[in-house]
Protein backbone atom coordinates (compact mmCIF):
# COMPACT_ATOMS: atom_id res chain seq x y z
CA UNK A 1 0.00 0.00 0.00
CA UNK A 2 1.30 3.17 -1.08
CA UNK A 3 2.57 5.91 1.06
CA UNK A 4 -0.13 9.03 0.61
CA UNK A 5 2.04 11.43 2.43
CA UNK A 6 4.77 11.85 0.11
CA UNK A 7 6.52 15.35 0.28
CA UNK A 8 7.11 17.01 -2.91
CA UNK A 9 8.65 20.68 -2.08
CA UNK A 10 11.55 20.86 -4.31
CA UNK A 11 11.22 24.18 -6.44
CA UNK A 12 15.02 23.93 -7.62
CA UNK A 13 14.36 21.23 -10.88
CA UNK A 14 13.88 20.83 -14.41
CA UNK A 15 10.71 21.25 -15.51
CA UNK A 16 9.52 17.94 -16.95
CA UNK A 17 5.78 16.79 -18.67
CA UNK A 18 4.33 13.44 -19.59
CA UNK A 19 5.37 13.28 -23.21
CA UNK A 20 1.45 11.67 -24.29
CA UNK A 21 0.36 14.79 -23.16
CA UNK A 22 2.45 16.71 -25.46
CA UNK A 23 0.69 16.25 -28.91
CA UNK A 24 -3.21 15.41 -28.43
CA UNK A 25 -5.59 17.19 -27.66
CA UNK A 26 -6.60 17.12 -23.85
CA UNK A 27 -6.83 20.83 -22.74
CA UNK A 28 -9.02 23.50 -23.25
CA UNK A 29 -7.13 26.50 -24.67
CA UNK A 30 -8.76 29.61 -24.04
CA UNK A 31 -9.33 30.52 -20.45
CA UNK A 32 -13.42 30.61 -20.91
CA UNK A 33 -15.15 27.45 -19.59
CA UNK A 34 -14.96 25.20 -22.13
CA UNK A 35 -18.13 23.02 -21.61
CA UNK A 36 -18.41 21.15 -25.14
CA UNK A 37 -16.37 17.98 -25.18
CA UNK A 38 -13.13 17.38 -26.78
CA UNK A 39 -13.23 14.54 -29.62
CA UNK A 40 -10.28 13.43 -31.29
CA UNK A 41 -10.27 10.25 -33.82
CA UNK A 42 -6.67 9.66 -35.24
CA UNK A 43 -5.72 5.74 -36.47
CA UNK A 44 -6.23 3.93 -33.11
CA UNK A 45 -5.85 6.85 -30.90
CA UNK A 46 -9.13 7.66 -30.01
CA UNK A 47 -9.56 10.96 -27.16
CA UNK A 48 -12.63 12.21 -25.38
CA UNK A 49 -12.35 14.48 -22.69
CA UNK A 50 -15.47 16.27 -21.35
CA UNK A 51 -16.41 18.09 -18.09
CA UNK A 52 -18.52 17.01 -15.30
CA UNK A 53 -21.28 19.29 -13.71
CA UNK A 54 -20.64 23.52 -14.85
CA UNK A 55 -17.05 24.10 -14.15
CA UNK A 56 -15.94 22.89 -17.93
CA UNK A 57 -12.65 21.71 -18.90
CA UNK A 58 -9.41 21.62 -17.15
CA UNK A 59 -7.44 24.46 -19.58
CA UNK A 60 -3.91 24.14 -20.75
CA UNK A 61 -3.34 26.45 -17.52
CA UNK A 62 -4.63 23.82 -15.46
CA UNK A 63 -2.00 21.33 -16.61
CA UNK A 64 0.71 23.20 -14.84
CA UNK A 65 -0.02 21.04 -11.89
CA UNK A 66 0.88 18.42 -13.82
CA UNK A 67 3.96 19.68 -15.03
CA UNK A 68 4.35 19.91 -11.67
CA UNK A 69 4.16 16.84 -10.72
CA UNK A 70 5.47 14.55 -13.53
CA UNK A 71 8.49 17.18 -12.26
CA UNK A 72 8.87 16.27 -8.64
CA UNK A 73 8.00 12.29 -9.57
CA UNK A 74 10.62 12.19 -11.60
CA UNK A 75 13.22 14.26 -9.53
CA UNK A 76 12.48 11.36 -6.76
CA UNK A 77 12.68 8.90 -9.19
CA UNK A 78 16.28 10.18 -10.02
CA UNK A 79 16.91 10.37 -6.47
CA UNK A 80 17.01 6.84 -6.05
CA UNK A 81 13.55 7.14 -4.14
CA UNK A 82 9.73 5.36 -4.23
CA UNK A 83 7.49 8.15 -4.62
CA UNK A 84 3.47 7.58 -4.95
CA UNK A 85 0.73 9.23 -6.43
CA UNK A 86 -0.20 10.95 -3.25
CA UNK A 87 1.68 14.15 -3.67
CA UNK A 88 1.89 16.37 -0.52
CA UNK A 89 3.17 20.03 -0.65
CA UNK A 90 2.46 23.66 1.07
CA UNK A 91 0.64 25.73 -1.57
CA UNK A 92 3.44 29.06 -2.05
CA UNK A 93 6.65 26.57 -3.19
CA UNK A 94 4.11 25.15 -5.75
CA UNK A 95 2.66 28.69 -6.73
CA UNK A 96 6.53 29.72 -7.19
CA UNK A 97 7.74 26.94 -8.89
CA UNK A 98 4.85 27.54 -11.49
CA UNK A 99 5.85 30.91 -11.79
CA UNK A 100 2.83 32.64 -10.29
CA UNK A 101 2.08 35.31 -7.63
CA UNK A 102 1.52 34.32 -4.07
CA UNK A 103 -1.36 36.77 -3.31
CA UNK A 104 -5.22 35.44 -2.43
CA UNK A 105 -6.17 35.46 -5.98
CA UNK A 106 -3.46 33.49 -6.97
CA UNK A 107 -4.69 30.74 -4.39
CA UNK A 108 -7.95 31.35 -5.12
CA UNK A 109 -7.27 30.83 -8.91
CA UNK A 110 -4.58 27.35 -8.16
CA UNK A 111 -8.01 25.99 -6.41
CA UNK A 112 -9.96 26.32 -9.02
CA UNK A 113 -7.98 24.70 -11.23
CA UNK A 114 -7.51 21.75 -8.82
CA UNK A 115 -10.82 21.45 -8.74
CA UNK A 116 -11.47 21.65 -12.75
CA UNK A 117 -9.01 18.76 -12.87
CA UNK A 118 -10.36 16.76 -10.54
CA UNK A 119 -14.04 17.44 -12.54
CA UNK A 120 -12.58 16.94 -16.20
CA UNK A 121 -13.46 13.17 -17.33
CA UNK A 122 -10.88 11.12 -19.78
CA UNK A 123 -11.33 8.17 -21.85
CA UNK A 124 -8.55 7.49 -24.40
CA UNK A 125 -7.25 3.94 -26.27
CA UNK A 126 -3.58 5.22 -25.45
CA UNK A 127 -1.51 2.82 -23.21
CA UNK A 128 -5.24 1.03 -22.63
CA UNK A 129 -5.22 -2.00 -21.79
CA UNK A 130 -7.18 -5.15 -23.16
CA UNK A 131 -10.50 -4.95 -20.99
CA UNK A 132 -10.90 -1.67 -23.22
CA UNK A 133 -10.26 2.48 -23.10
CA UNK A 134 -8.64 4.05 -19.97
CA UNK A 135 -10.99 6.08 -17.93
CA UNK A 136 -9.85 8.85 -15.45
CA UNK A 137 -10.12 12.36 -14.50
CA UNK A 138 -6.41 14.86 -14.13
CA UNK A 139 -6.47 14.36 -10.17
CA UNK A 140 -8.27 11.91 -8.48
CA UNK A 141 -8.99 13.76 -5.32
CA UNK A 142 -7.32 16.79 -3.84
CA UNK A 143 -7.83 18.10 -0.36
CA UNK A 144 -6.65 20.70 1.86
CA UNK A 145 -3.91 20.30 4.69
CA UNK A 146 -2.75 21.79 7.71
CA UNK A 147 0.57 22.50 5.77
CA UNK A 148 -1.05 22.90 2.44
CA UNK A 149 -2.59 20.72 -0.38
CA UNK A 150 -2.09 17.09 -0.79
CA UNK A 151 -2.80 16.05 -4.74
CA UNK A 152 -3.97 12.00 -5.66
CA UNK A 153 -3.15 11.71 -9.48
CA UNK A 154 -4.80 8.81 -11.32
CA UNK A 155 -2.74 5.50 -12.13
CA UNK A 156 -2.53 6.64 -16.10
CA UNK A 157 -0.55 9.65 -14.92
CA UNK A 158 1.14 7.85 -12.52
CA UNK A 159 2.51 4.99 -14.39
CA UNK A 160 3.42 7.46 -17.54
CA UNK A 161 6.09 9.17 -15.45
CA UNK A 162 7.44 6.01 -13.45
CA UNK A 163 7.65 4.16 -16.94
CA UNK A 164 9.85 7.65 -17.77
CA UNK A 165 7.82 8.58 -20.30
CA UNK A 166 8.84 12.43 -20.07
CA UNK A 167 10.34 14.76 -21.54
CA UNK A 168 11.88 18.26 -20.04
CA UNK A 169 10.61 21.57 -21.10
CA UNK A 170 12.57 24.74 -21.36
CA UNK A 171 12.00 27.11 -18.40
CA UNK A 172 10.58 29.85 -20.59
CA UNK A 173 7.41 27.35 -20.71
CA UNK A 174 5.75 28.87 -18.28
CA UNK A 175 6.00 32.31 -19.04
CA UNK A 176 4.34 31.66 -22.14
CA UNK A 177 0.83 33.52 -21.82
CA UNK A 178 -1.41 32.48 -24.86
CA UNK A 179 -2.94 29.11 -24.78
CA UNK A 180 -2.08 28.32 -28.69
CA UNK A 181 1.34 29.17 -27.84
CA UNK A 182 1.81 26.67 -24.73
CA UNK A 183 -0.10 24.08 -26.29
CA UNK A 184 2.30 24.62 -29.58
CA UNK A 185 5.13 24.42 -27.26
CA UNK A 186 4.28 21.29 -26.07
CA UNK A 187 3.87 19.65 -29.43
CA UNK A 188 6.83 21.32 -31.34
CA UNK A 189 9.44 20.09 -27.96
CA UNK A 190 7.90 16.39 -28.67
CA UNK A 191 7.36 16.13 -32.40
CA UNK A 192 10.95 18.12 -32.96
CA UNK A 193 12.60 17.29 -29.65
CA UNK A 194 16.31 18.25 -29.73
CA UNK A 195 17.24 17.59 -32.80
CA UNK A 196 18.63 20.55 -35.64
CA UNK A 197 17.12 19.53 -38.21
CA UNK A 198 13.54 20.23 -36.86
CA UNK A 199 10.00 19.32 -38.76
CA UNK A 200 6.96 20.27 -40.48
CA UNK A 201 3.62 20.06 -39.49
CA UNK A 202 0.14 21.47 -41.77
CA UNK A 203 -1.71 24.00 -40.24
CA UNK A 204 -4.98 21.77 -40.96
CA UNK A 205 -3.53 19.25 -39.38
CA UNK A 206 -2.18 21.49 -36.39
CA UNK A 207 -5.98 22.81 -35.69
CA UNK A 208 -7.11 18.98 -35.59
CA UNK A 209 -4.72 18.50 -33.29
CA UNK A 210 -4.96 21.09 -31.07
CA UNK A 211 -9.09 20.39 -30.51
CA UNK A 212 -9.79 24.12 -31.10
CA UNK A 213 -13.43 25.10 -31.43
CA UNK A 214 -12.44 28.01 -33.48
CA UNK A 215 -12.78 28.19 -37.22
CA UNK A 216 -9.60 26.85 -39.03
CA UNK A 217 -8.68 30.64 -40.57
CA UNK A 218 -8.81 32.04 -36.95
CA UNK A 219 -6.65 29.40 -35.76
CA UNK A 220 -4.28 29.93 -38.70
CA UNK A 221 -3.86 33.38 -37.75
CA UNK A 222 -3.06 32.64 -34.20
CA UNK A 223 -0.06 29.89 -35.48
CA UNK A 224 1.18 33.07 -38.36
CA UNK A 225 1.60 35.46 -35.04
CA UNK A 226 3.33 32.76 -32.95
CA UNK A 227 5.48 31.62 -35.82
CA UNK A 228 6.66 35.52 -36.25
CA UNK A 229 7.98 35.34 -32.75
CA UNK A 230 9.46 31.65 -32.01
CA UNK A 231 8.74 29.96 -29.47
CA UNK A 232 11.48 29.03 -26.40
CA UNK A 233 14.50 27.31 -27.45
CA UNK A 234 12.67 27.07 -31.03
CA UNK A 235 12.49 28.96 -34.33
CA UNK A 236 9.61 29.17 -36.72
CA UNK A 237 8.56 30.10 -40.01
CA UNK A 238 5.93 29.65 -42.52
CA UNK A 239 5.93 27.75 -45.36
CA UNK A 240 3.40 27.94 -48.11
CA UNK A 241 3.22 25.74 -51.29
CA UNK A 242 0.93 22.72 -52.76
CA UNK A 243 -2.03 25.12 -51.38
CA UNK A 244 -1.25 24.36 -47.89
CA UNK A 245 0.36 26.74 -45.43
CA UNK A 246 2.89 24.24 -43.08
CA UNK A 247 4.40 24.47 -40.10
CA UNK A 248 8.26 24.91 -40.02
CA UNK A 249 10.24 24.42 -36.85
CA UNK A 250 13.81 24.14 -35.22
CA UNK A 251 15.97 23.86 -32.69
CA UNK A 252 17.27 27.79 -31.47
CA UNK A 253 20.93 28.23 -31.76
CA UNK A 254 21.77 29.17 -28.37
CA UNK A 255 22.36 32.38 -26.77
CA UNK A 256 25.91 33.86 -26.19
CA UNK A 257 27.22 33.04 -22.39
CA UNK A 258 26.12 36.24 -20.67
CA UNK A 259 28.41 34.97 -17.41
CA UNK A 260 30.13 38.01 -15.87
CA UNK A 261 33.11 35.93 -14.47
CA UNK A 262 36.66 36.96 -15.38
CA UNK A 263 37.99 35.92 -19.08
CA UNK A 264 41.56 36.72 -18.57
CA UNK A 265 41.59 38.55 -21.57
CA UNK A 266 42.83 42.64 -21.91
CA UNK A 267 40.15 45.65 -22.36
CA UNK A 268 40.82 48.34 -24.93
CA UNK A 269 42.56 50.94 -23.76
CA UNK A 270 40.03 53.90 -24.68
CA UNK A 271 36.25 52.80 -25.29
CA UNK A 272 34.46 55.22 -28.11
CA UNK A 273 30.58 55.94 -28.50
CA UNK A 274 28.97 55.89 -32.08
CA UNK A 275 27.62 59.79 -31.72
CA UNK A 276 26.95 61.16 -34.87
CA UNK A 277 28.75 64.49 -35.99
CA UNK A 278 25.60 66.53 -34.79
CA UNK A 279 26.35 64.53 -31.08
CA UNK A 280 22.65 61.86 -32.06
CA UNK A 281 23.50 58.89 -30.80
CA UNK A 282 22.49 55.91 -33.58
CA UNK A 283 20.49 53.49 -31.16
CA UNK A 284 16.96 53.41 -31.50
CA UNK A 285 14.16 54.55 -29.54
CA UNK A 286 13.61 53.02 -25.87
CA UNK A 287 10.82 50.60 -26.09
CA UNK A 288 12.05 49.05 -29.65
CA UNK A 289 14.17 46.03 -29.86
CA UNK A 290 16.28 44.79 -32.94
CA UNK A 291 15.41 41.16 -34.49
CA UNK A 292 18.71 39.67 -33.87
CA UNK A 293 19.60 36.38 -35.97
CA UNK A 294 22.01 35.02 -33.20
CA UNK A 295 19.40 35.24 -30.52
CA UNK A 296 16.30 35.48 -31.13
CA UNK A 297 13.75 34.69 -33.67
CA UNK A 298 11.58 37.77 -33.13
CA UNK A 299 10.60 40.77 -35.20
CA UNK A 300 11.27 44.23 -34.40
CA UNK A 301 8.44 45.91 -32.37
CA UNK A 302 7.39 47.94 -29.64
CA UNK A 303 8.02 46.14 -26.25
CA UNK A 304 4.59 45.40 -23.99
CA UNK A 305 4.49 46.42 -20.36
CA UNK A 306 4.55 43.10 -19.56
CA UNK A 307 6.22 41.94 -15.90
CA UNK A 308 7.55 39.03 -16.85
CA UNK A 309 10.12 37.30 -14.87
CA UNK A 310 13.03 37.44 -17.02
CA UNK A 311 14.31 39.34 -20.09
CA UNK A 312 15.33 36.47 -22.16
CA UNK A 313 11.09 35.44 -22.26
CA UNK A 314 9.74 39.23 -22.83
CA UNK A 315 10.06 39.25 -26.28
CA UNK A 316 8.59 35.91 -26.80
CA UNK A 317 5.72 35.99 -24.83
CA UNK A 318 2.75 38.20 -26.53
CA UNK A 319 2.79 36.05 -30.22
CA UNK A 320 -0.67 34.47 -28.84
CA UNK A 321 -2.42 38.20 -28.54
CA UNK A 322 -5.31 38.89 -30.13
CA UNK A 323 -3.79 42.52 -30.69
CA UNK A 324 -0.34 41.83 -31.42
CA UNK A 325 2.17 44.93 -31.64
CA UNK A 326 2.65 46.92 -34.84
CA UNK A 327 5.72 46.20 -36.41
CA UNK A 328 8.73 47.88 -37.36
CA UNK A 329 9.23 47.51 -41.01
CA UNK A 330 12.42 49.02 -41.05
CA UNK A 331 14.62 46.21 -40.52
CA UNK A 332 12.01 43.92 -42.68
CA UNK A 333 10.27 42.54 -39.73
CA UNK A 334 7.01 40.70 -40.41
CA UNK A 335 7.75 38.85 -43.55
CA UNK A 336 6.95 35.06 -43.58
CA UNK A 337 9.55 32.34 -44.55
CA UNK A 338 8.72 30.96 -47.79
Amino acid sequence: MDDPRFPARRTDIALRDVADLMVWPWFSLAKSPRRAPIVFEQGAVCIRVEPAGSLGIATVWDADVLVWAASQLTEALDAGRTPTRHLETPTYPLLRFLGRGVGRHDYALLRAGFDRLAATRVETTLRAGPQGPARFRWLDGWEPTAAGVRLTLPDWLFTAVCERRVLTLDPGYFALTGGVARWLYRLVRKMGGRQQGGGAIGLRRLHARSGSPVRPAEFARHIRRIAASGLPGYRLSIERGGGEERLLFSRARPLANLSTAPCGQPVNDVGTSCLSENGRSPCRLAGEHHPDSESSPCPASPIRPYNFYNVTNNRLLAADSSTPAPVDKSFGAGRVSR
